[in-house]
């Protein structure tokens, strides 16, 4: 059963975030093209690179150009470019930088990637000089979308329910629905990147005409208990007349991207209801709330394969969305 896939797809590691992906296709990307090629389904690579960035997305300046800008009496700290920033600690906590913060970066990059700070004294992991993005396009014959991102926060962790659960539920729907175009999207965790360019992509033609776009997130528990976003249009209408599901506020994802280049689309979430007698802030049709804490184990090492649920992701998929595309 291809939702049994979840258990390998979270154990390989990604050396770090989209930042550092380098030139060749990530071992995530790797294993889902090999996953892709097993279960018999056409894909694109689509490989692309993006102006160079810093961790937070940014434009990125080099070292160089920093210390131009800085004033005479800064230049004659030239420790603020030392590549041994772990003895700089204290000074850099001095500038607004706590020592937690920097110790996770120093545990995510090594020492093989050197540090950069702001203007405001912002930890910056360096980028690799050359940086290529992945997207992964399985085209389809109809005018409906769906897409999940592949990328990662958080390299330690299994990533489970943001978003490899959704990456696998994307690729279910896919073979149960093969007329659906589906695309796996690199760069979500920091800004969007992959959505960006898929979005250019349909504004050109490359799929023919999109009438909207179905954007899986944490979708490995709550199975036909769920929310979406609250991104008015023809798609959440649907959602809504079908399943009088709960409409919220979202935090950032890839169909905000789609939205700001006019192109409908929704964001759909999968949540486990709470046990009877306990209330949260969303409650679903049927007097149920969901348990929205579930949400704080994005990018944290709680994000777990003990978190989520196969069944559930099966009837997310085969109870839901199947609704939803047909």
């Amino acid at each position: 059963m291809i939702y049994d896939k979840i258990n390998a797809f979270c154990k390989v590691r990604n050396l770090g975030n989209c930042f550092n992906n380098g030139v060749d296709p990530t071992p995530r990307v790797k294993f889902l093209m090999e996953l892709l090629d097993s279960e018999g389904i056409e894909y694109e690579l689509d490989t692309f690179e993006e102006e160079r960035q810093n961790f937070w997305g940014r434009p990125r300046r080099t070292q160089t150009e920093r210390a131009e800008e800085k004033s005479d009496k800064e230049k004659k700290d030239d420790s603020v470019y030392s590549p041994n920033w772990k003895r700089r600690r204290k000074k850099n906590k001095n500038n607004g930088v706590s020592e937690k913060r920097i110790n996770r970066y120093f545990d995510l990059f090594g020492d093989d990637f050197d540090d950069d700070f702001d203007d405001w004294g912002d930890f910056e992991p360096a980028v690799p000089k050359i940086n290529k993005f992945f997207n992964i396009i399985m085209k389809g014959t109809s005018n409906k979308m769906i897409v999940a991102h592949h990328d990662v926060n958080n390299p330690r962790t299994d990533n489970a329910n943001d978003n490899s659960a959704s990456v696998i539920n994307v690729i279910a729907t896919k073979k149960l629905r093969p007329e659906l175009n589906a695309i796996l999207l690199d760069g979500e965790e920091f800004g969007g990147i992959g959505s960006k360019r898929a979005a250019q992509q349909i504004k050109d033609g490359k799929f023919g005409s999109i009438e909207w776009v179905l954007n899986y997130e944490l979708t490995g528990r709550g199975g036909k208990y769920f929310f979406i976003g609250n991104y008015p249009g023809k798609l959440s209408t649907k959602i809504i007349n079908l399943f009088n599901c709960p409409v919220v506020s979202t935090p950032f994802n890839d169909s905000v991207i789609f939205r700001q280049f006019g192109i409908d689309s929704v964001v759909i979430n999968p949540i486990p209801p709470l046990p009877e007698g306990e209330e949260s802030s969303v409650m679903f049709h049927d007097g149920k709330f969901l348990d929205i804490k579930m949400l704080s184990n994005c990018h944290s090492p709680k994000d777990t394969l003990d978190t989520i649920s196969i069944a559930d992701m099966k009837e997310f998929v085969e109870e839901v969305v199947l609704k939803i595309v047909s």
